[in-house]
Formats: structure tokens, sequence, C-alpha cells
């Protein structure tokens, strides 16, 4: 009985050591204004910080000058936003003129078609759930 009294705590959390599920995401950029230079991409999961705020993102790439498409991996499932910016000159950071519009190109998940200001994270959010997610970004340049 003593035996069977110890089992039953490891049994019982036996489901919690399962690993939780995760994919990838592999994102494609088009509409750059040249290949000269890199672009930062900036996975959030989370509103908080997005579109610009890099720093605040779940996980970063950088891709350097000429390529146009990156890939997350082990990203655990689950909703997701993604912003990338055409880093022209290099300087990890999206630039902004004094109105605080970018000067750089940039994109978001999903493509909203915004008029004034950023998407919002749920315009631009989509959801994991599948080993394997392509998402497509346009960059725009204003």
């Amino acid at each position: 009985m003593a035996v069977f009294l110890t089992l039953v705590p490891v049994l019982a959390g036996a489901g919690s050591l399962q690993a939780a599920e995760t994919g990838s995401i592999t994102v494609s950029v088009s509409g750059l204004s040249n290949e000269n230079a890199g672009c930062i991409i900036a996975l959030f999961n989370e509103k908080k910080g997005f579109p610009a705020k890099t720093a605040r993102a779940a996980r970063t790439l950088t891709i350097p000058a000429g390529v146009t498409s990156a890939r997350f991996d082990a990203v655990p499932y689950g909703t997701y936003a993604l912003t990338i910016f055409h880093d022209r000159n290099g300087n990890g950071r999206l630039d902004g003129n004094f109105l605080g519009m970018p000067k750089e190109g940039v994109g978001t998940s999903n493509n909203p078609r915004t008029s004034f200001g950023p998407p919002s994270f749920n315009d631009a959010s989509f959801r994991l759930d599948d080993p394997e997610k392509e998402i497509r970004v346009n960059i725009r340049y204003l």
C-alpha cells in the first residue's frame, strides 16, 4: 500500500511534464524599395509596445540586405502580431520624423490598411496553432 501512495503523486503530475506545443513562423517580406539594407522583424505576444517598441517584443530577428524571408522556430502556440521595418540606415531602430511618422518602410502581419497611426495589435494579430505558419508582409513607405 505504501508503494501505491508514493506513485500516485508522480503519476498525477506526469501530464504537467508534457512540453508545450510549439510551431514555426516563416515570414516573407515584399515591397522593399531596395535590397541594400536589412530588416528588423519583431514578434509580439501582447499589445504592449506593438508595433514600434521592438525591445518589448517576445522575439526579434535581423535579416541582412538581400534576404526577404526569416523563420521563428519553437514558438509556443498562441496569439501573435509581427512588425517589420526596413532599416535603411542600419541603426537597429525605426526612425521617425518630428511627427513620429516612420521615415523607413514598415509593415505588419495581416497587412491592415490604416488611415491615421499604426495598426492595432488586434488588427495585426494571428493565431499560431499549427506546426507551421506562413506570414506575408508588404512593406509600405509613408
